[in-house]
């Protein structure tokens, strides 16, 4: 069989393939921040701030009611504790409902409603400090698709973990 016969279905099934999904709403993005990890009680010269990023994938069911999870690392917060030096970072993963309000047909706000499992380890004078739970985890955001498939996203999120956690991120978005 001629192999140059093949490209044409195979690009029609591939294109079949990628439309079905959009009409589906499934999206997958990444996003960087800012985070902020209450942790420096009892701790001098503690930094609490640090580069947070995470990656995401979501289904949205209709134009306002999404499904979506992520693994989620908020940095590390350091200090010291007398002349011990201590830190410990933290991560996890996230699974939250996503309700949206479109205001234009690019343009869209959100609130986001879920749980994260975390885990947070420790280091220098808190190593071998290991910790992990499941708490509740809100957020408010925006996003703008440039296209049908490519956008970007702006959010806040704040996880209820032992010491609260501020994530300020913007990240890209594609819809499949």
């Amino acid at each position: 069989m001629n192999k140059t016969k093949l490209i044409g279905p195979i690009l029609l099934t591939l294109g079949m393939t990628s439309t079905a999904l959009a009409q589906n709403g499934f999206y997958a993005g990444a996003s960087i921040g800012q985070a902020t990890i209450d942790g420096c009680d009892g701790l001098t010269k503690c930094d609490d701030e640090d580069t947070g990023w995470k990656v995401f994938g979501g289904w949205e069911f209709n134009r306002n009611i999404a499904i979506e999870a992520a693994w989620v690392d908020f940095g590390e917060v350091s200090g010291s504790i007398g002349e011990s030096k201590v830190s410990a970072e933290v991560d996890g993963w996230v699974l939250a409902g996503k309700g949206m309000l479109p205001l234009t047909e690019q343009f869209s706000v959100f609130a986001k409603l879920g749980m994260i499992m975390w885990d947070v380890e420790g280091s220098g004078a808190a190593s071998g400090i290991d910790d992990d739970g499941t708490d509740l985890v809100y957020g408010l955001g925006a996003q703008y698709m440039f296209t049908d498939r490519f956008g970007v996203v702006g959010e806040w999120e704040w996880y209820d973990i032992d010491n609260d956690i501020d994530l300020f991120s913007i990240g890209a978005l594609i819809k499949f």
